[in-house]
């Protein structure tokens, strides 16, 4: 089986230099070649090289130019390039370092050494992304088993909770959906990049996590509460945010336990500053309380309980937008409803989508 060659690109202005090059380099490499940068260019959105030969000295684009656009440039700016020129003043070969190449050859080059100095290149960008594949294999089977621990997490404090059957793998299948919506958008995009996002899926299940403190009598009690009793259910909230204040002082994903602790403790303000635990108004409540409580309440509405039936999705989106401005951020109930159509998706799809997500349920408990 015939070993498949490594694509070199070559950019160069001068058609002689290409000539030499590809005597000594075609017998081993797949060469491309370029007579300006804009060439160059072109024949990167074909075919995405192992190396690049860049030339310095080149009219209209530059190779000083042309490498920095590479590596501004997320889909080229960790191929390696050596600079090939006839400049051999130490600016420009201290420049081109600065700036990312990888080698420096000058030329008339010795074919030996040239060969060799870019095969060494080309073995260490391949180990390079090697050990990059592998850091990021580790790095997804730990948020794997992150996953599988917060979900876990939470089926054991549903298990005691014979009312809300489902809450928490629910809010979070609508969460989710919700903030990859708000995420796109302008408005939130600075305040919810990639990485919160993330964190804020996986910290969705446990956003009741304070319940597991509360007593059965109240916890599963199939009626309404007395006064006393919703006070002591109340202080699941700030149990849920004292568990990730310790927590956050012990692991060192603080960005986790931070988030965590935010939805737990505020899901159950109010935009009025009715609320509670802490009477929290407006943009003071933490955003993503702020999206919780919306999903929370949604499932509540759409879901079974002992005292009533599962409203419809149409009447629940209905009573949510009648909560806006009030219970809820009228800007949030605002885009939920723009993506009724997804949220009903989810409703309807939330039990497969249980099962895909692993949740823990035990073959003890009757839920």
């Amino acid at each position: 089986m015939n070993e498949v060659k490594k694509k070199i690109l070559m950019v160069d202005d001068v058609a002689l230099n290409h000539a030499t090059a590809r005597d000594v380099l075609e017998s081993n490499y797949e060469l491309y070649e370029a007579l300006s940068a804009d060439e160059g260019f072109k024949i990167l959105e074909t075919v995405i090289p192992d190396l690049i030969l860049l030339d310095i000295v080149m009219p209209d684009m530059n190779g000083m130019e042309m490498l920095k656009k590479l590596k501004e440039t997320p889909a080229y700016k960790s191929i390696p390039v050596i600079f090939l020129t006839a400049d051999t003043s130490a600016e420009a070969e201290v420049e081109g370092f600065n700036l990312g190449i990888v080698d420096y050859i000058t030329k008339p080059f010795v074919p030996t050494v040239m060969k060799k100095r870019i095969e060494t290149q080309i073995e260490l960008a391949e180990y390079e992304r090697d050990l990059e594949r592998k850091v990021d294999q580790k790095v997804e089977e730990m948020e794997k088993m992150y996953d599988i621990i917060t979900t876990s997490f939470a089926g054991l404090v549903e298990s005691r909770d014979g009312v809300t059957g489902g809450h928490l793998k629910n809010t979070s299948i609508y969460f989710t959906a919700f903030i990859e919506h708000l995420k796109s958008l302008p408005q939130y995009r600075t305040m919810l990049p990639a990485n919160i996002v993330k964190k804020a899926c996986r910290c969705a299940p446990l956003h009741d996590i304070g319940k597991i403190a509360i007593k059965d009598a109240v916890l599963q009690k199939p009626a309404s509460l007395s006064t006393g009793e919703f006070n002591e259910m109340k202080l699941h909230a700030l149990i849920g945010g004292e568990i990730f204040d310790y927590i956050k002082e012990r692991i060192p994903d603080k960005d986790f336990a931070d988030i965590a602790g935010k939805i737990a403790l505020s899901h159950h303000e109010r935009w009025d500053g009715t609320g509670y635990p802490e009477g929290l108004a407006g943009e003071s409540i933490p955003l993503v309380a702020r999206i919780m409580s919306i999903v929370d309440v949604y499932d509540a509405l759409t879901s079974e309980r002992p005292y009533k039936e599962p409203f419809s999705h149409e009447k629940a989106m209905g009573l949510i937008a009648e909560g806006s401005g009030t219970q809820f951020d009228p800007n949030l109930v605002e885009e939920f409803l723009s993506i009724s159509r997804v949220i009903k998706e989810c409703l309807l799809a939330k039990e497969q989508m249980i099962l895909q997500k692993q949740y823990f349920t035990s073959k003890y408990t009757n839920k």
